[in-house]
């Protein structure tokens, strides 16, 4: 027990100290823990918008060689809708 008397104030200042090192310290690991979330939600929020993204312009792709083909058709309408006026006023001067 001698042994012990010897180092009480070594065994109190060092239990004090890992006391208040361990205080010191959690808001450090509370601000690291929040910084690792709040990067964990970026990562998610990055990965939707690129999803998105992609996904937006495969459809656009899709939904614009549909349109080429219907532009085709409606030009070839109007062509034939001009030529029909055409023909008619042909008649319709003679």
């Amino acid at each position: 027990m001698q042994i012990l008397h010897d180092y009480v104030h070594e065994i109190i200042v060092s239990a004090i100290l890992a006391i208040a090192g361990s205080a010191a310290m959690w808001p450090v690991r509370k601000i690291s823990k929040a910084y690792e979330e709040a990067i964990e939600k970026l990562d998610a929020v990055h990965t939707e918008l690129t999803t998105q993204r992609e996904n937006c312009l495969s459809s656009l792709q899709r939904q614009g060689d549909v349109q080429i083909e219907v532009l085709k058709e409606v030009s070839s309408t109007l062509k034939d809708m001009h030529l029909d006026q055409r023909t008619l006023l042909g008649k319709l001067d003679k």
